[in-house]
């Protein structure tokens, strides 16, 4: 009977592990996030949710992070929670990786992204898997070289290129020698970028070429191959050959553009406009630059070599007197280094800026009193106008008493009665004036000013070049509230977004969320949120928790 129960517990469990292959043979054909994929993905969570199954349950978390779009870094949380139940150091490892490769590839964000290559790091260090120990290291080097590490970056790069292109210590299924030859190329392609950093042309030469080689011997290496592409029309460029870089450059893009690979899409548009500018080819140059511009807009993200292409439109609109275009792309500028400051703020120093924020900043308020005074002369031509006409049309007695009228409307817009307020006060702030001024401010909520505790009007004034009355005004009439309210409405809103989005915040104490959105203590914190949110905030978390444990 005991030999009956062990042999039906063994063929229940190779069942088992039958069935939850069969999942991955289902979607293993399909490509990244080819929602055919997804029922499937989902099945299989399911199902090894159900048997307790947590090696398995990490696998199909694993899985969902490839295929389902729009919550990859949820299934990526999802399945370090999974590895972290069997115990295995290796599965954490790489439960750790894929998380800093959705932060690094999907969202840009490398100072997490390192963060979660170090922990991956730190469980693969003693492992006895060579290919996951490299492939951490792969990532930690990547992200080393975006922050300017190059030497360091460099190191690494040889020794992944080193690993990944020798073939395996025992036979390897056909997937892994896949990915390995994919690991090899990505370690050439970052191996040449670095050179190419720290100027040691021949060398990357001759990396490009072999991974060109290397690349173009199978089809499934599009992208790769692309890699070398840029490379090639990056070392074209410095050599002065125009033509050939931008034919490179042209045909990497392809590969970059079915990928959605924003961030090399935005290298290539950056070296075909230098090439086009310095060949005379102003205006395809202009509109190669104008790409970059756009990316940026749409991802809030750009590289530091491509800052440039905002200082090269900022001239050429300058020379044709576009006061207009000029505005717009030195306001773009000011958003790029804000987001530099930020995303590479070990680079910052680095940057080469033949516009410095101090010259960025008069250029920016020359254009402004430029705009300001063609509306003044608008604004006089006008009241010349309609005056003339009042003085053809209108008897004496009426004009007399039109004088009079306007009188009493200057001493109420202006004078010591300023704090009595009028329902047309805010029509004293030109519009012009006042878009700038919002365009400006919508810098400043991007990047979440409000989160300064003490940020008072008349802190916050200066910042925007304006007077505290004024922004008052323009707060009230833009924004539909007057200032107190309207920046606190920014911390709450801006807390229920973290709170929604990181664990981290909803493992906080009162105190902390409170600082954290700027509030100064926990009872204006807890008040604010209640009479805004309509809970508190335990009860928020506590709705997010339960919310999560249903969809999982």
């Amino acid at each position: 009977m005991k030999g009956f129960l062990a042999l039906l517990i063994s063929a229940t469990a190779l069942l088992s592990g039958q069935e939850f292959s069969e999942y991955r043979l289902r979607y293993d054909q399909f490509g990244e996030s080819d929602v055919r994929a997804v029922p499937h993905v989902q099945q299989y969570i399911a199902h090894a949710k159900n048997a307790h199954n947590y090696r398995e349950l990490f696998q199909a978390y694993k899985d969902a992070v490839h295929f389902i779009p729009g919550y990859k870094l949820a299934y990526a949380d999802s399945s370090v929670w999974a590895a972290s139940q069997t115990g295995d150091r290796q599965l954490a490892a790489t439960a750790y990786l894929t998380r800093g490769t959705v932060y690094y590839f999907n969202y840009r964000k490398f100072q997490p992204a390192l963060d979660e290559y170090i922990k991956a790091w730190e469980f693969s260090r003693d492992s006895p898997d060579s290919y996951l120990h490299h492939k951490n290291l792969y990532h930690i080097g990547v992200v080393k070289s975006y922050l300017g590490y190059d030497e360091e970056a460099l190191e690494i790069f040889e020794k992944c290129r080193s690993y990944f292109g020798q073939p395996g210590q025992v036979p390897e299924a056909a997937n892994r020698r896949h990915n390995r030859k994919k690991g090899y190329l990505n370690a050439l392609h970052q191996l040449g970028n670095s050179l190419l950093k720290v100027s040691r042309t021949k060398e990357a030469e001759a990396v490009i070429e072999e991974g060109l080689r290397e690349s173009g011997a199978q089809g499934d290496f599009f992208l790769e191959r692309s890699f070398f592409l840029k490379l090639k029309g990056m070392t074209a460029y410095r050599q002065g050959n125009d033509k050939a870089a931008i034919e490179a450059m042209r045909t990497a893009l392809l590969g970059f553009e079915k990928k959605n690979d924003f961030t090399s899409a935005s290298l290539i548009y950056h070296y075909t406009g230098k090439s086009q500018w310095r060949a005379g080819l102003d205006i395809d140059a202009v509109k190669s630059f104008a790409k970059v511009d756009s990316v940026f807009t749409k991802y809030a993200f750009l590289l530091p070599e491509v800052r440039e292409a905002y200082e090269i439109l900022i001239g050429y609109y300058q020379k044709k007197n576009d006061r207009e275009r000029e505005h717009y792309y030195t306001l773009q500028l000011l958003k790029a280094d804000r987001v530099l400051n930020t995303d590479f703020k070990y680079l910052s120093g680095k940057i080469h800026r033949a516009y410095d924020t101090e010259e960025l900043m008069a250029s920016k308020k020359r254009l402004e009193r430029s705009v300001s005074t063609l509306y003044t002369v608008i604004w006089s031509v006008t009241v010349i106008l309609v005056t003339a006409g009042t003085v053809i049309l209108y008897p004496k007695e009426r004009r007399k008493r039109l004088r009079a009228l306007v009188r009493k409307q200057k001493r109420q817009a202006g004078g010591s009665e300023a704090g009595k307020a009028t329902n047309n006060r805010s029509q004293i702030v030109p519009a012009a004036i006042a878009a700038i001024v919002i365009e400006k401010l919508e810098v400043l909520e991007h990047n979440s000013f409000f989160l300064e505790q003490g940020m008072t009007l008349q802190k916050l004034a200066p910042l925007l070049n304006t007077n505290p009355y004024y922004l008052g005004l323009i707060i009230k009439e833009h924004r539909g509230c007057p200032y107190p309210v309207y920046i606190k409405e920014l911390r709450l809103r801006y807390a229920a977004k973290m709170l929604g989005e990181s664990k981290k915040w909803r493992s906080m104490t009162i105190e902390h969320l409170a600082n954290a959105s700027g509030f100064k203590d926990r009872t204006h914190f807890s008040e604010a949120f209640l009479d805004y949110h309509k809970v508190k905030p335990l009860e928020f978390i506590q709705q997010i928790r339960a919310k999560q444990q249903e969809e999982s």
